[in-house]
């Protein structure tokens, strides 16, 4: 179960709160409907269930004790990182991942 959220543009769209043109500006091309419900599997799962579902691309973040799953599709920059404590996920957030090269 999700207990805190890194930023309010995440918080929002789980809780599918209005959002301003300026917040949505910054999705870009991210699929609202999809992220939300990338982060209602997030609520309702364990590290278990989550490794069990390939689409979502779970993975541990190198050097970090963050994970990580795909916040729309495996060709989305988009992605949803948490830490994991005590069986729950905190500080949950939506990051877009831009190629530095």
């Amino acid at each position: 179960m999700i207990q805190s959220f890194a930023d309010t543009l995440t918080e929002k769209l789980f809780l599918g709160a209005e959002m301003s043109r300026r917040e949505l500006n910054k999705l870009g091309a991210l699929n609202p409907v999809k992220a939300f419900e990338r982060l209602a599997i997030l609520n309702e799962s364990d590290e278990k269930a989550l490794r069990l579902i390939p689409a979502l691309h779970y993975h541990k973040l190198k050097g970090s004790t963050k994970y990580s799953i795909d916040a729309d599709s495996r060709k989305s920059p988009w992605r949803i990182t948490f830490q994991w404590e005590n069986a729950e996920m905190r500080n949950v957030g939506l990051v877009k991942i831009e190629d530095t090269h």
